[in-house]
């Protein structure tokens, strides 16, 4: 069975299959940004099928020059120098987006290669890896100025861009032009509310049950008391009753 962050990255790479070029040239800007450099190629290490296949796509789209080779340790690709050449991995360079759609592209492009995010059905947690702190920087700050504010972290020697709030892991989605998304993560955590209200209302209304019975219980131990010992003859009549 696909984890949550699994069937995330499949529709992503499966919705991005058809884009404006300028976008496809973002998309795959996004998924190289913390690549390594070696021989003059970008290398991508990928362990994800579907974005391993969205990237050859990209590739054979905008005719942009491949190698790939498989290891047992992990799936590397490679891209040739002709791309890296064409642009700065240095920073974030905005010429590069040429439309409204093509940042939402890039930034999509570093969820896939470099992203992850748990199951909001039982945890709300988004976050983004990069062996550069730099490159880690650039991207808190382009989030930033989208509106999205990241924290840090640093571990197991990755520098880390995280988000915990729901609200913001719908933003992020929303940002990268994944809507759906960010409505699937919303409408789980209204259902949690929903589930949450109900039984906190359940517990509310047995506890009050319990107090009810317990003070029955005391009452009728008093009433079986007087009786056993004729004490109840010595009431009032209405009292008695």
């Amino acid at each position: 069975m696909l984890s949550f962050a699994k069937k995330i990255k499949r529709e992503l790479s499966i919705n991005s299959q058809r884009q404006k070029v300028c976008c496809s040239y973002s998309l795959l800007y996004g998924l190289l940004f913390s690549s390594v450099i070696d021989n003059e190629y970008a290398t991508l290490g990928c362990l994800n099928k579907d974005v391993a296949r969205l990237f050859i796509d990209l590739c054979d789209q905008l005719g942009v020059k491949k190698s790939f080779f498989y290891s047992y340790e992990k799936n590397k690709l490679k891209i040739s120098s002709n791309f890296v050449r064409f642009f700065d991995y240095n920073s974030i360079k905005s010429k590069i987006f040429k439309c409204a759609r093509c940042k939402e592209s890039f930034f999509k492009g570093i969820f896939l290669a470099y992203g992850t995010v748990n199951d909001p059905e039982k945890s709300y947690r988004l976050e983004l890896l990069f062996s550069d702190e730099s490159k880690a920087e650039q991207i808190k700050c382009g989030l930033f100025e989208n509106g999205i504010d990241v924290l840090c972290a640093y571990r197991n020697k990755k520098h880390v861009l995280y988000l915990k709030r729901s609200e913001a892991i719908e933003d992020f989605f929303a940002n990268i032009g994944a809507t759906s998304i960010a409505f699937d993560i919303m409408n789980s955590k209204i259902n949690k509310e929903l589930i949450n209200n109900a039984n906190r209302v359940t517990n509310c209304d047995s506890a009050n049950i319990n107090k009810a019975i317990k003070a029955a219980n005391k009452y009728n131990s008093v009433i079986l008391e007087l009786i056993e010992s004729e004490k109840i003859n010595l009431l009032p009549e209405n009292l008695k009753e």
